[in-house]
């Protein structure tokens, strides 16, 4: 199925948007994983390893406050030792609530057993030291530094881990952006590109067989009437194609009826002026004085071939008038019969010189037609006058009249001969200008407009004409008019 040129530009446009919308998407992607790296960063990682820092701060006032207390037994000591307390606890549930990993989250917990211990051993041995025994210094001392090393311990480790996973998210983020920078970068080159390469598609499609169009005018313009062979093209320029080869046949039709036009009305304009000017010269001449006779015969010659080129120039008139649509019609409802009557009697001289048998069939009562019944009798004329001018001598010619309901209600007139017939190749031209057939043939004889004058006159009153024929037995010619 073939692309028109509307489809080809919304497919290119399509797949370009196509790689547009998915770059966008690519790209908002990758800004909301940037955007979640760089919030856990800075808001997650980096709140974290503060925190770790102030439970280490925390954690050191803390083993002072409980060195001095345990010296001086001053009870403002003993207090800040629970202040440190409540910030250390409070701030190691803010980082427990942080923490976006269970490793995280296990190891805070951790923190707060190992630290949970070192308040209960602090307060059992404030306890002991509240009732007057001497505290277990050494024992205390030992189990107390342990508990604060594993406290330190893990706190450190924490801040480490989260500032190497903070450090990897930087690395990610860094590696991400440089991606989708590149990834950016080649899909817009590449949508550019592909956009480049369906304009240059679709305009060589449309540019070559336009070009190829004008350059064809061109030649048309000098005579040459070429048809454009098959074309990778749009639908829309192959029917342009098709259209423009019809012109330039039908250029070329017109072309060589002009020729016919110049050479066959030349030709019978011709002939009879100039039998015109060799009777007029015999009479200047006086060549004839002493013959009134002969001068008559002259003056006949003359007159006859006046009519003659004023039948041909009205031929001419009148088909250019019916092809223009500016010819007059005098139309009224009449019967058809009287006017082929009438044809038929005025040319049965003509076909009894030509020892023609010529035959009107009788026809029943037929219905009236709307028609100019000067143009009707002009068409019957025609038709009947061509039928006995190819009649052979002992031929015979038949006219019938009847009525036909065959796709509307019609009466049909027919003249039907025993001329020469006509072959089959010129029977779809015959009705064609300053075409003219004899004897089966194409011939020069004649302006060759009566038929088409014919066909013109039944189309303009609503009717069809058409011919039956074949080579050696005879033709019918035929014709409809509408019934009133």
């Amino acid at each position: 199925m073939k692309f028109t040129i509307f489809k080809r530009m919304a497919f290119g446009y399509a797949l370009i948007m196509l790689m547009v919308v998915f770059m966008g998407i690519y790209v908002t992607l990758k800004v909301n994983q940037l955007t979640g790296l760089n919030y856990r960063v800075a808001r997650v990682d980096g709140a974290i390893i503060s925190m770790g820092e102030q439970l280490l701060e925390s954690l050191f006032s803390q083993a002072a406050f409980e060195m001095k207390y345990l010296i001086s037994r001053d009870q403002d000591f003993h207090k800040e030792f629970h202040s440190k307390k409540t910030l250390f606890t409070e701030t190691l549930e803010q980082l427990a609530a942080l923490a976006d990993s269970s490793g995280q989250k296990q190891r805070a917990a951790d923190i707060n057993v190992r630290y949970n211990t070192y308040v209960a051993l602090f307060e059992k041995e404030s306890t002991r030291f509240s009732d007057g025994n001497p505290p277990p210094r050494k024992e205390y001392m030992e189990e107390r530094e342990a508990i604060l090393g594993d406290v330190d311990e893990a706190l450190r480790t924490l801040i480490k881990e989260v500032r190497t996973e903070r450090d990897e998210k930087v690395e990610l983020s860094g590696r991400i952006s440089h991606r989708t920078v590149r990834v950016t970068v080649a899909g817009a080159a590449l949508t550019i590109g592909l956009g480049m390469l369906i304009s240059f598609y679709i305009t060589r499609s449309i540019g070559k067989p336009i070009a190829l169009l004008g350059q064809k005018t061109r030649e048309i313009a000098t005579g040459r009437f070429h048809k454009i062979s098959e074309v990778q093209s749009p639908p829309e320029i192959k029917q342009l194609a098709e259209d423009f080869n019809f012109m330039s046949e039908r250029l070329e039709q017109l072309d060589a009826m002009k020729l016919d036009f110049i050479s066959h009305v030349s030709h019978e304009l011709r002939t009879p002026l100039t039998s015109v000017k060799a009777a007029s010269s015999m009479l200047l001449e006086g060549a004839f004085d002493a013959s009134p006779e002969r001068q008559k015969e002259l003056l006949s010659i003359i007159r006859d071939e006046c009519d003659r080129l004023i039948g041909a120039v009205n031929r001419i008139l009148d088909i250019s008038r019916m092809e223009a649509g500016m010819m007059d019609y005098r139309f009224s409802e009449g019967e058809l019969p009287p006017i082929v009557q009438k044809t038929v009697l005025k040319l049965a001289p003509l076909a009894q010189r030509k020892k023609i048998d010529l035959e009107l069939t009788p026809f029943p009562d037929l219905p009236m037609v709307r028609m100019d019944g000067d143009r009707i009798m002009q068409v019957v004329d025609n038709l009947l006058g061509n039928a006995l001018k190819f009649t052979p001598a002992g031929g015979k010619v038949v006219v019938a009249l009847s009525q036909k309901k065959e796709g509307g209600d019609f009466v049909q007139v027919s003249i039907a001969d025993t001329g020469p017939g006509i072959h089959q190749e010129h029977l779809a031209r015959i009705f064609e200008r300053f075409k003219r057939i004899e004897k089966g043939r194409e011939t020069t004889i004649g302006t060759g407009l009566g038929l088409s004058i014919v066909k013109h006159i039944i189309a303009d009153h609503g009717g069809k004409i058409w011919v039956r024929s074949a080579p050696g037995k005879g033709s019918t010619f035929s014709f409809a008019l509408p019934v009133a």
